[in-house]
């Protein structure tokens, strides 16, 4: 008997089952129930948003307000809760005659949002830290930004319905799914607007608030996308491969949103930024909009085969079933993250070998060759810290030592910037060779980019053989010397001569 108790309430006793499931009569009535409030407030919800960033722009250009540091950060972070708040007010006033409890639509918001800052982004940022390496050429970039930003992302949706109301008897409408999959998205893309107001120290208005709904808009459709594949998943009795695959679906979607926008939004919007381009705004409002209509033409059809009788019948326990396809969601989830991290390793610890006048080795994959005139070979990473790794080669006159060479380099430093000091030198030994290890600092006056003086730090090691000189040099911004000198040890060890 108890296999035939509504699967909804748990109590009374199912009377009509759907795709294997049992209902009771009013709950039957729910389940197959085209309610059309939902769908008319993601739409509004859309617009609404639009209008209200086009508002906030206008004024931020029109009153050029000058905030102090600390009060554009406060309301960088009052602007990054507004989406959300306005997706919200837009939902209940349009789906009034037919809501969701209040309390069930903000814990899903409240619990993507916790989940996302417990979990999501700590993997995304601060394990795999895809801000340092995701943009670094285009494969990359869409590896990176399915396997893991989409990927986490999905996942943490998921797991907010999934284990926080999924088997609630309030879940009893196939919209349901949709509405609280979107509430979780945006609870992620709030955490994530938030993450960057507090980790850019504010950003100007205008441009902050287009970054902010942008990301609200596309999580939003992104938790929508996957709250279908929940809301059928807890209405009827879908085989293993149903939740994993609207997972892999979104996280596809996700990281083709991310790309695409890195290519429409060229602007900067740091708290000195210029407006980005409203391409990016436009591109997140038309994602959120289609995903909403075509889950309206889903959800209709399905509801639409469940009282025609073409529904297939369920074979097998449901409960085991959901059981089931939780397992194969995690180990989908585990396999996402295990590419992206061979993503993450291959960017980070990739290499590109080299073999040039008698010279072999490997540097970095991320760098790229900018070898000049007096140079064998030097690589720079254009795309990050500018880091640059150098040999170069001299004659050696009858005398001369490697302390000599290092004189010379000094002399045309000294001419070159506007401030040049060797802070340390000793000697050293790299696989078998002698060599003198000197650090050095410099300031780059960047006079013909117009942009402002630059402290660099750098490290050579001359080395003296066979009537020349070899200078293996490494030059980075000073605050980026700690990240690149791992990277310059590998490629001065692996070098051969």
């Amino acid at each position: 008997m108890a296999a035939q108790l509504c699967c909804v309430d748990r109590e009374r006793p199912g009377t009509q089952t759907l795709g294997g499931r049992w209902f009771c009569d009013e709950h039957y009535a729910k389940a197959t129930y085209k309610r059309v409030g939902v769908w008319r407030s993601e739409v509004w919800g859309v617009v609404a948003l639009i209008v209200f960033v086009a508002a906030i722009v206008a004024l931020d250009t029109a009153l050029k307000p000058d905030f102090t540091r600390a009060g554009l950060m406060l309301a960088g972070v009052v602007l990054a809760s507004v989406p959300a708040l306005v997706w919200l007010f837009v939902f209940y006033q349009q789906d009034r005659l037919e809501p969701e409890p209040v309390g069930h639509v903000a814990r899903m918001f409240v619990v993507g949002l916790a989940l996302a800052g417990a979990i999501g982004i700590p993997l995304t940022d601060q394990l795999f830290r895809v801000q340092d390496w995701l943009y670094r050429d285009m494969a990359t970039t869409i590896l990176g930004s399915v396997f893991l930003i989409g990927g986490v992302a999905a996942f943490i949706v998921y797991a907010t319905v999934r284990y926080f109301i999924f088997d609630s008897a309030e879940f009893d409408e196939r919209t349901d799914g949709v509405i609280y999959g979107t509430a979780a998205g945006l609870g992620y893309a709030t955490a994530l607007n938030l993450q960057f107001i507090l980790g850019s120290g504010g950003a100007a208005l205008g441009p902050g608030e287009i970054y902010v709904v942008e990301v609200a808009l596309a999580h939003a459709a992104f938790g929508g996308l996957l709250g279908y594949f929940l809301g059928r998943a807890r209405l009827e009795q879908e085989p293993a491969w149903w939740l994993p695959l609207g997972l892999i679906i979104t996280a596809v979607l996700n990281g083709a949103f991310n790309l695409l926008r890195g290519q429409l939004d060229t602007g900067t919007l740091g708290a000195q930024g210029d407006v980005p381009s409203f391409a990016g705004l436009l591109l997140a409002g038309s994602l959120a909009v289609v995903v909403a209509g075509l889950l309206y033409v889903l959800v209709n059809r399905d509801i639409g085969r469940t009282l025609s009788g073409k529904q297939p019948a369920g074979t097998s326990d449901p409960a085991k079933g959901d059981r089931q396809a939780n397992y194969a969601v995690v180990g989908v989830f585990v396999a996402l993250l295990m590419v992206g991290a061979l993503v993450w390793n291959g960017a980070v610890n990739g290499t590109t070998p080299f073999e040039k006048d008698g010279f072999r080795g490997s540097y970095p994959a991320t760098f790229g060759t900018a070898t000049a005139q007096g140079d064998v070979l030097r690589v720079v990473d254009n795309l990050g810290t500018g880091a640059e790794f150098a040999i170069a080669t001299r004659a050696v006159e009858a005398g001369q030592d490697a302390k000599a060479i290092t004189s010379q380099l000094g002399g045309e430093r000294s001419t070159d910037y506007a401030l040049y000091k060797v802070t340390e030198s000793s000697n050293a030994s790299v696989g078998g060779k002698t060599a003198l290890m000197q650090r050095f600092s410099l300031v780059d006056a960047q006079g013909l980019s117009g942009a402002l003086p630059q402290v660099m730090e750098g490290i050579d090691y001359v080395f003296i053989e066979g009537g020349r000189a070899v200078v293996v040099t490494l030059l980075s911004p000073s605050d980026s010397l700690a990240d690149v000198e791992p990277l310059f040890a590998r490629f001065l060890n692996g070098l051969s001569f």
